[in-house]
Parts: C-alpha cells; structure tokens; sequence
C-alpha cells in the first residue's frame, strides 16, 4: 500500500537522519563536545527515533487494514484509522516540534555563545521563524493531503458500500 510505504521511508530516514547526528556527536572537536551540545544532540537523535518508531506503528496501523472484507467492514478500519491518527496527529506534532525547538535553542546558544550578539540573535531568528513555516504552513499543508487521500479512501468506500445495498 502506498501509504504505508510512505510511512515506513519517512521512519528509515528520521532513523538515519539520528544516527547521522549520533555520528557527528562523537567525531565533534573536543571544545565542542560540552555536556549542553551533547545533550542536545542527542535530544535531536533521540526525538528522530521517536518519531521514526511512531511512524512505523502507524504503518503498521495501515497494515492490519484488511482489503479483503465487506465494503462495510473495510470503511469501519479506515474511518477506525482516521480516528487514531487524528488523536495522535493532536499530541505527536507540538510535542515533536516543541523537543526539536528546545534542543536546537539549547545546541545554537552553546554554538554561538562566544559570537557577537547581533549574530547569534539573527541565527534565533532565522532558525525559529522557519520552525515555525514548517510546523504552521509546511505542517498544515501535509495534513491537509494526508486528510485528502483519507477523506477519498472513505468516500470511494461509502459509495461502494452504497452500491452493495
């Protein structure tokens, strides 16, 4: 299915996006390597795992849908499946986006502690302000096609369940 598959590449590339950060922890130079850097890394790592685990539950959420059932009881499992994602959609993204906000703040003051302040405030800035497009506009616009595709499974199941009667 190509929503699972979707899924299970995004949780493959969180899991290798937080070993790469795991990496660039240990092969950091040895000024760097301060307890607020190294938290934060692995804050970072440990929030991609997270992530990536959760991804692969609600691939296997997907999975136990069964195409083989009635259209009534394959429209039950996908509307069951909307519901779970809506209530982990409405605790997974500000507790994601709220670790990653953290640790990055933590990780960029240490980085730039000794930088003038103009510089680290415009690096805040910059940082920050695309946090925030990314969980309020790039966010937003996934859900919105995520729901799509969810909304046009359920409907082309609510017809034809409609046509069985």
């Amino acid at each position: 299915m190509k929503l699972k598959n979707t899924y299970t590449k995004g949780a493959i590339l969180l899991m290798l996006t937080g070993i790469f950060i795991l990496v660039l922890m240990f092969l950091l130079d040895s000024k760097l390597q301060t307890i607020s850097i190294i938290s934060s890394m692995v804050i970072i790592s440990s929030t991609c795992f997270l992530q990536a685990l959760l991804m692969l539950f609600t691939a296997n959420e997907i999975n136990k849908i069964d195409e083989t059932q009635t259209p009534g009881f394959h429209l039950k499992q996908w509307q069951n499946f909307r519901a779970f994602q809506k209530k982990q959609r409405s605790w997974n993204m500000p507790v994601y986006y709220t670790l990653l906000s953290i640790a990055l703040g933590v990780y960029l003051y240490e980085l730039l502690k000794n930088v003038d302040l103009w510089k680290m405030i415009l690096t805040f800035v910059i940082t920050y302000l695309w946090m925030l497009f990314a969980y309020f506009y790039l966010g937003k616009k996934e859900i919105k096609k995520q729901d799509a595709k969810l909304d046009h499974i359920i409907s082309e199941l609510k017809n034809l369940e409609n046509q069985f009667q």
